[in-house]
């Protein structure tokens, strides 16, 4: 039977009425009975003949309305009713069982049989004006697979993009009935707030929370314009900046920056040295304000320092260019950044082509706490990016589209970077320097 259950979920399983009572025709004919006998008793009261006509009218307008009205509520509220379509879902899987029980015999003492469901999925779900959280238990028994395997199923039926939320004794299924929207960056970026970097409309996240990033994406994908902006949310937070370009490509080009001019290398010892620089300044902002008991639980930000940010563009194609002294070195630098940079603010943006495991393992990715995959990727990209995922991704086509993981947000979901049409970020990157001068 459908019932409400704590946090205001409502159940459904092939036990639940297919059709709830406020929505029958036949609560529709008890409405109409009861405005009929209602009708009959004031038309026996009445002796004028012109009320006769009046009633009679008011009748007639009564009952049509109510057959509208209850006819369009049945459409609006149930035919396309989470309940209606999780139910629905649940016949056409054929996710109960079912067994045939003898209810006794009839007159000429043959059996009467009829079948009888002994065996249900349960599935709840909530709705908000913003999401439908659809929630299946996982209760051990035959459907319990299914738990986390319903994507594409679920998707088609509600017909809106899912994440998903995978817990021990349950797996949420999370639409999102208000669609996210990509930021247009015509006239500058949005005005950071702390921390945080925003994403989308709907997407954000704090790198005093969140620390490091991982930026993965062919040529064509997007990729050099989200991290142009990541670089700009950086610099609205005060951040000191430095890039690693081994190919003396796009991000190069901001040694011309004032600001930027001993900050921007290519060659590998010079990378070498940056890494050296910023992992100096860890260790320092270590010794100087986290080596108390009273640094317990703080990060940069309860000191006012400034993140330090090294934007290491085509990581992997410089580590297997470099001797394997220097290589080793640099390697040595950035998982000491990456295991402890987060709260003395020092943090890494690795940018890769393509996905390379011998490069960056499974335990140093993990680390990153906001990864990008974009474009349409191969199986090996998006585990090399996610690890193991139970979301299904889709073909894109949107340059700049892809998939985000951050931490403390569930798996990946679909985004699209903020679109920089007609933007001069080098004149952005400038402005924003020269303010917080």
């Amino acid at each position: 039977m459908q019932r409400r259950q704590k946090d205001d979920f409502i159940e459904v399983s092939a036990f639940s009425p297919s059709i709830p009572l406020r929505y029958r025709w036949s609560f529709l004919l008890a409405v109409l009975s009861v405005e009929l006998i209602i009708f009959l008793f004031i038309i026996g009261q009445l002796v004028n003949g012109f009320l006769h006509i009046f009633v009679f009218v008011s009748y007639c307008y009564l009952f049509t309305s109510t057959i509208y009205k209850f006819v369009m509520y049945r459409k609006t509220n149930w035919e396309n009713s989470p309940y209606s379509l999780i139910k629905r879902f649940i016949n056409d899987n054929r996710l109960f069982l079912e067994e045939i029980q003898v209810l006794g015999t009839d007159s000429n003492g043959k059996a009467v049989k009829k079948k009888v469901i002994t065996e249900s999925v349960f599935i709840l779900y909530k709705e908000t004006p913003k999401e439908l959280i659809i929630r299946f238990w996982k209760n051990g028994d035959k459907w319990n697979e299914l738990a986390n395997a319903s994507t594409n199923k679920l998707s088609a039926i509600f017909g809106l993009n899912c994440t998903i939320n995978d817990d021990i004794q349950y797996c949420d299924y999370i639409f999102e009935k208000v669609l996210d929207n990509r930021l247009h960056l015509a006239h500058g970026i949005p005005k950071t707030n702390g921390t945080i970097i925003q994403v989308t409309e709907k997407i954000s996240y704090d790198v005093s929370r969140v620390s490091h990033g991982l930026t993965i994406g062919n040529t064509g994908s997007g990729k050099s314009v989200w991290i142009e902006y990541k670089i700009l949310a950086y610099a609205q937070m005060g951040a000191i900046i430095y890039v690693a370009d081994p190919k003396s490509a796009d991000l190069s080009l901001l040694k011309y920056v004032h600001g930027f001019e001993d900050r921007v290398v290519s060659e590998p010892n010079h990378i070498a040295r940056v890494l050296r620089e910023v992992t100096e300044i860890m260790e320092t902002r270590y010794r100087q304000y986290f080596s108390e008991v009273s640094a317990f639980g703080k990060t940069f930000v309860d000191f006012n320092l400034p993140p330090v940010v090294l934007v290491f563009d085509e990581f992997a194609a410089f580590i297997k260019s470099a001797d394997k002294k220097l290589s080793t070195e640099c390697m040595s630098y950035l998982y000491s950044l990456i295991l402890k940079g987060r709260a003395m603010g020092c943090f890494v943006e690795i940018i890769l082509q393509r996905p390379d495991s011998s490069i960056l393992d499974g335990a140093l990715r993990d680390q990153l706490g906001c990864r990008t995959l974009l474009g349409t990727a191969s199986k090996e990209a998006t585990m090399m990016c996610f690890g193991s995922s139970s979301v299904e991704h889709k073909s894109i086509s949107v340059k700049g589209g892809g998939y985000i993981k951050i931490d403390g947000q569930g798996e990946e979901k679909y985004f699209e970077t903020p679109f920089m049409k007609d933007f001069d970020f080098i004149a952005e990157l400038e402005s924003i320097i020269y303010k917080r001068q």
